[in-house]
């Protein structure tokens, strides 16, 4: 656990707090593939420094066993969309409000000095 946490601490978790969260993830995403980055290294940049930081929050055990819990979520997902078309159904994209930006986009080119 980061040394600055205080243990007793609750953790401000809301629905409407991951909401932001990922809006923001994904307008730093959409930012950094408009300014010319490929979209799999941002990708792959974006999970590897959250995973360090999740290993250094909560251990190195507790960030393995997260990514083997997503690897097996993955998993069903690509179950149960085979399943799908097997039996001859359309799959629906998941849906994101692209109107609903928790943040502004363009912050990732400003000069953080």
């Amino acid at each position: 656990m980061d040394e600055s946490s205080d243990p007793g601490e609750t953790l401000d978790d809301t629905f409407e707090l991951r909401e932001r969260l990922s809006r923001a993830w994904r307008a730093v995403f959409d930012n950094a593939v408009g300014a010319g980055s490929p979209p799999e290294a941002v990708v792959e940049t974006m999970t590897a420094v959250a995973h360090a930081r999740f290993a250094e929050l909560f251990g190195t055990a507790a960030a393995a066993s997260y990514l083997a819990l997503l690897a097996e979520q993955m998993r069903d997902v690509d179950h149960d969309e085979a399943e799908t078309l097997i039996r001859g159904e359309a799959s629906a994209p998941p849906p994101f409000d692209e109107d609903m930006s928790a943040m502004d986009p363009s912050w990732i080119e400003r000069d953080p000095a």
